[in-house]
């Protein structure tokens, strides 16, 4: 969906966004095994949290509170993924470390944020930094007002994908009691469907606004159908060399089971989604998302919608939606400003 632009600075970072479920962490692993690049491992959920809590002192001088809360928040990460209760005195990040280094990038919440990220790179003996968040594509404007020459990847797959995977996560994946639970009230096919119709047209729009230069579609298909083109026309837009160690990054959450080369792509998963779910659920994918499924390249299937289980999702979304936001309130800086952020891609912008 992109044509190649080469950038001729090789300091600019990379961020890796796209909904949940849509072969972020895949994408960041292939990235990884390029000699030059870092994407931090830790997803920061940086733009969507913390900074929204730091508003008017993204760039300027902190107070020691402020330092110390921001440094928790990076340290934490260390310790613990996002949202899991990291303990910033047990982090693998020293402390005085990461102040020196945000000190040395300028003044602000944002200098830790960028230490962070760097930090990760040179402990990976890396000179390309970059950062993975897949909530983040609802922050794009942010991302790119901050770093204006920023590369932003979005990555999208088709809804029922979406839907399989996050549906069955909290039921295949071994996690904490508490993350399982979050999971399992956090899932809705209607709020799902609103929220991959939000970063989808996020995605576009930021692509309208910044051009092709700053924003890159890849549809999670494509990057398995045949992976060694798709990751060679993203490293060209990048401005980086192929690598064929790229094609080798491992398997990220049972996204694929056949091997392809030595990585493991296999185009057999991508349509998996079809089996696992049913005749009513796919309709259902179909009617909500609409005309953007073509837009975004698939194709729809001749099902007929199910009205009276479509009625239903409707007249229970909004106890779907407060279970979900109860499962994540501490993950949220600004619940108002979260929905509405959303919402209004979802469902009232075109």
């Amino acid at each position: 969906m992109n044509n190649s632009n080469k950038n001729t600075s090789n300091d600019f970072p990379i961020f890796i966004v796209g909904l949940s479920r849509s072969g972020t962490t895949l994408l960041r692993k292939i990235m990884n095994k390029h000699s030059d690049v870092w994407i931090a491992e830790r997803e920061t959920h940086y733009f969507d949290d913390l900074r929204v809590r730091m508003t008017g002192f993204e760039q300027q001088p902190l107070n020691p509170e402020q330092i110390k809360l921001c440094q928790d928040y990076f340290l934490a990460l260390g310790h613990r993924v996002y949202g899991n209760g990291g303990d910033p005195e047990q982090s693998w990040i020293n402390r005085t470390e990461l102040e020196t280094l945000a000190e040395s990038l300028g003044t602000g919440a944002d200098s830790y944020f960028e230490a962070f990220c760097r930090f990760c790179a040179q402990s990976n003996n890396k000179i390309r930094w970059g950062e993975k968040t897949p909530r983040h594509v609802f922050r794009i404007s942010e991302i790119l007002t901050r770093y204006p020459q920023a590369k932003i990847i979005c990555m999208l797959r088709h809804p029922g994908g979406v839907v399989a995977s996050s549906r069955d996560k909290w039921k295949r994946e071994q996690m904490p009691d508490h993350q399982r639970t979050r999971l399992k009230n956090s899932y809705s096919i209607v709020i799902t469907i609103l929220l991959w119709r939000g970063a989808f047209k996020a995605a576009l729009k930021a692509h309208q606004e910044f051009g092709e230069e700053r924003i890159y579609i890849q549809r999670f298909e494509d990057l398995l159908a045949d992976p060694e083109s798709a990751i060679k026309a993203l490293t060209a837009w990048l401005a980086l060399d192929y690598q064929s160690s790229m094609i080798e990054a491992p398997s990220s959450n049972s996204s694929y089971s056949e091997l392809y080369g030595k990585s493991g792509f296999s185009k057999e998963t991508t349509y998996r989604w079809q089996e696992k779910l049913s005749n009513a659920e796919i309709s259902t994918i179909q009617y909500l998302c609409g005309s953007l499924l073509s837009e975004a390249g698939y194709e729809q299937q001749l099902i007929r919608h199910s009205l009276f289980l479509i009625t239903w999702l409707w007249i229970t979304l909004p106890f779907s939606l407060l279970r979900a936001l109860l499962a994540n309130n501490h993950r949220i800086a600004n619940i108002p400003q979260y929905i509405w952020q959303r919402f209004r891609l979802a469902v009232l912008q075109r």
